[in-house]
């Protein structure tokens, strides 16, 4: 079982989810298939470091929304199979160099690559699947298409350098987590969703709609993956609890918990964050006090409010194909699977 489907069977969302699960179920195993291939080297490390990641299933949340932003506009085709694994392809290969960059040991409760094979291979690694995932575009040859995926591309990067640059500041602002979530992960999703459009129509006006759904869908994901570092377990999450802030992220919903506290606590909290100094058991102690005071539900809310403008978005397409209707339900249950899920 995988992506959605293994993700919302752990958190007792199958019933919410089973008509996305349907309509999924072909085109995701064909999106499965052409990864599996799509990653096969000669150099068999490539393919064991790939696969070691890829087969631990993941959300596939990326293709999903690439796939049903086809079904928006038209009929699912074979470009739109190959637009959602490239999608796959260049979220994979952020994964492997993110946890490179964080040192990270666990990703979807497994070994990091770079644990396994060292920095150095899964650099490579993860630079081969950006490599693959552009090839398959320069196959399709959609000019639109492959200009889309590579301005992503360098707002990811820029989303990375962004967060390093603010990494163990306690001064960061509301505004400047926000802007992180939106480039390392909000703009990869309003790409999926774009593509996918392109991948049946040239209509523009459904093509911007769906973008601006994405972006705004990913800043809500990223928000509720930020929450759910503080509250979940490391079964439910496949990561320590509370990594991000050991690894010097102040996500949005620490920004808040720091904002809540006396002005004397705070002073403490920033002098330790900004000395790289906080212990996993601080780090507990402040997550129970943003569970305890409303602060990670107010983190929710802004998630809620941005997963609104999503579907206000969405909203604003012009749903002139038969199976439009059916793709705007879905894509509702996505997101409403997105800001309310617990692990």
């Amino acid at each position: 079982m995988k992506g959605l489907q293994r993700l919302a069977f752990s958190t007792r969302w199958d019933k919410a989810l089973a008509d996305v699960f349907a309509f999924l179920e072909k085109p995701m195993k064909q999106v499965e298939e052409l990864l599996h291939k799509a990653i096969q080297s000669p150099v068999q490390e490539i393919t064991a470091m790939a696969s070691h990641l890829l087969s631990a299933g993941g959300k596939r949340l990326r293709p999903a929304l690439t796939i049903l932003s086809a079904q928006i506009a038209g009929d699912i085709n074979s470009r739109t199979i190959a637009f959602a694994a490239a999608v796959e392809l260049m979220h994979t290969a952020t994964l492997i160099h993110d946890d490179v960059i964080d040192k990270a040991e666990l990703r979807r409760g497994r070994a990091t690559v770079h644990t396994l094979w060292g920095n150095e291979a899964a650099v490579m690694c993860g630079d081969f699947l950006y490599a693959t995932a552009f090839n398959i575009l320069a196959k399709d040859s959609d000019i639109e298409v492959i200009q889309a995926m590579a301005q992503t591309s360098s707002q990811i990067c820029e989303g990375e350098v962004l967060e390093l640059q603010l990494s163990f500041n306690p001064n960061i602002t509301e505004a400047q987590c926000i802007e992180i979530a939106r480039l390392k992960t909000a703009e990869l999703m309003a790409a999926a969703c774009k593509i996918g459009v392109l991948s049946v129509s040239v209509d523009r006006q459904i093509a911007n709609a769906l973008e601006s759904f994405g972006r705004n869908l990913g800043i809500a994901f990223q928000i509720i993956d930020d929450v759910l570092d503080l509250e979940g377990s490391v079964e439910e999450i496949g990561k320590p609890v509370g990594s991000d802030l050991i690894e010097g992220k102040v996500t949005l919903p620490v920004r808040l918990a720091l904002d809540s506290l006396t002005e004397n606590e705070r002073k403490i909290w920033m002098q330790r964050i900004s000395e790289h100094a906080i212990t996993p058991n601080e780090i507990i102690e402040l997550a129970r006090f943003a569970r305890e005071n409303g602060i990670l539900e107010k983190a929710r809310m802004i998630a809620r409010n941005f997963a609104g403008k999503a579907l206000a978005c969405l909203q604003t397409a012009a749903f002139n194909h038969e199976n439009s209707k059916q793709a705007f339900s879905l894509l509702e249950k996505v997101t409403q699977f997105v800001v309310n899920r617990r692990a």
